[in-house]
């Protein structure tokens, strides 16, 4: 897997490609570990280049989206993680096991950067 960081003023885009299994997982869980460890806390993930996804990727997404969002800056303002493009098995793979409810998905990054 190929994991491409961009920073902006208030949302860091992380863009996946190839598979997230578990040999792959801890190293999005230890990139997404140092944006919080800055204070980075509004996160965008861009799946369009993602081929596959196994739990151990799904329970690296699910503890960084509650992570995210227990940090607040106001009642209304606060930290999330953010997916966007999901490739349609992926989008299977969310439905499957109810995360496409957890979590606002957008067509594309623009859409899900401008989101915040």
């Amino acid at each position: 897997m190929v994991i491409t960081h961009k920073r902006m003023n208030r949302v860091d885009l992380i863009q996946l490609s190839g598979r997230l299994d578990a040999m792959q997982a801890p190293a999005l869980k230890q990139k997404i570990e140092e944006l919080f460890a800055e204070g980075r806390y509004r996160i965008v993930l861009d799946l369009s280049s993602l081929e596959y996804v196994a739990s151990p990727g799904l329970r690296v997404l699910i503890e960084a989206r509650k992570k995210a969002r227990d940090w607040k800056i106001t009642d209304l303002e606060g930290g999330d993680i953010r997916l966007a493009g999901l490739p349609s098995r992926i989008r299977e793979v969310f439905d499957l096991t109810g995360f496409t409810s957890l979590f606002e998905i957008y067509p594309n990054s623009t859409e899900a950067v401008g989101s915040f």
